[in-house]
């Protein structure tokens, strides 16, 4: 279907669509003028965030009645009110791919048949429009999200004149083209060549959102041994902190016994105190201690009392490995480092996911690396040039202004 629109009658609809307050009815006239200036169905659906079904049915509308206002006549529905009210509730639950499945799923139902045009029609008048949902976690819990915003501003609240706040994270940017969005001529089809290669590079960052400064390292791997080594690279690029509060998520890379044991967390200090003192690998948290290494450790309570906290410990049945650490003596805490784990499924909680996305869109974005050293470089100096110059542009969008997540219901 094309539309031949003469200059009064384009001119006529521009002047319509400025004064125009019903988004509906601008977004029928911009299909017009498009439609009448070359584009596809598919390039007008996308422009306008609609499914082309929606494109033709606006320019058969324009084309057959000149029609622009979306509100019809009101023919009778083919459903009653009780069946139109299980219907709309059944959509809002489930999602389908295009109007032939709901109307197998209505002649299934209700024995009532419609055309494509026609449920395109009734879905339309009850407020249904064709769009991409929104993916959540599955498995946050908005609780968990919610007490760590509060604990989070508490502490950014309280936070001493020499102490510092900074975001950690790991990513793993691919040789490979990444090909998005971008504005093209009308009616021109772009190439991009592309690059399969899966070579990455492994990076660690920090961001600090006070400053907007940012401290990456590149790994050969993300685990226990790396994060430490960018611990280090933190404390000796922030020489004057005194207290260095870190925020990450709970991968194992910065949970990891490396990375406890680097920060004097109690659990891990403690388990490689009687391991390398007294010879006593205790195993996982909640597993049940066996007779042995309970007399084991009865005997070194026998020489060193003082590292138990609760002297009655050995009376608890099915004492778990966890249960005697949260007794024992606490060691003293890193003296600049503490760390501060995100809740499961969190990313919306870690503002340096966003410099990861600014990153793609500089560097990666519809670029071609024929060779993976020159996509190296491109990574690098982005974090070594590109960063400090532009930084204070992105502090719109790069914040603790955290997005709430929605649990689905």
């Amino acid at each position: 279907m094309k539309i031949a629109l003469t200059e009064e009658q384009k001119k006529a609809l521009s002047d319509q669509h400025k004064l125009e307050h019903d988004g509906r009815v601008r977004d029928r006239i911009k299909a017009v003028i498009l439609n009448d200036e070359g584009w596809t169905y598919n390039q007008i659906a996308q422009a306008l965030l609609i499914h082309e079904t929606t494109v033709w049915s606006y320019l058969s509308d324009y084309l057959h009645n000149n029609k622009l206002n979306p509100i019809s006549g009101g023919s009778r529905s083919k459903l009653d009110e009780q069946q139109t009210e299980e219907l709309i509730a059944h959509l809002e639950k489930n999602t389908y791919p295009s109007t032939k499945e709901i109307i197998e799923h209505v002649k299934k139902t209700y024995q009532v048949t419609y055309s494509q045009q026609g449920m395109h029609d009734w879905l339309s008048s009850h407020q249904f429009s064709y769009k991409k949902p929104k993916g959540t976690p599955a498995k946050f819990s908005k609780e968990r999200q919610d007490d760590f915003i509060e604990k989070y501003n508490s502490l950014k609240k309280n936070l001493g004149p020499d102490e510092l706040i900074l975001f950690m994270d790991s990513v793993h940017p691919t040789q490979e083209t990444k090909i998005t969005y971008g504005w093209i001529k009308t009616g021109v089809e772009k190439l991009i060549a592309t690059v399969a290669s899966r070579k990455r590079i492994n990076i660690t960052g920090a961001i600090d959102l006070k400053t907007m400064s940012v401290l990456t390292r590149d790994y050969e791997t993300i685990n226990g041994e790396s994060t430490v080594d960018f611990l280090k690279a933190i404390e000796r690029a922030n020489p004057t902190a005194t207290k260095i509060h870190l925020i990450a998520d709970g991968g194992q890379a910065h949970t990891c016994h490396e990375v406890s044991l680097y920060l004097s967390q109690p659990n891990a200090f403690n388990r490689d105190y009687l391991k390398n003192k007294h010879g006593i690998n205790l195993p996982r948290n909640n597993s049940v201690l066996t007779k042995k290494i309970i007399k084991a450790l009865q005997m070194v309570f026998d020489e060193d009392n003082e590292l138990f906290e609760d002297k009655e410990i050995f009376k608890i049945h099915k004492l778990t490995a966890g249960q005697l650490l949260s007794t024992l003596r606490k060691p003293p805490p890193h003296p600049k480092i503490e760390m501060h784990i995100l809740p499961p499924y969190s990313p919306n909680l870690n503002p340096i996911e966003r410099l990861w996305k600014v990153m793609n869109e500089l560097c990666r974005n519809n670029q071609v690396f024929s060779t993976f050293k020159e996509f190296k470089e491109k990574i690098s100096t982005f974090f070594s040039d590109t960063w400090d110059d532009i930084r204070d542009e992105f502090r719109d969008r790069i914040n603790d202004n955290f997005q709430k997540l929605k649990p689905v219901v």
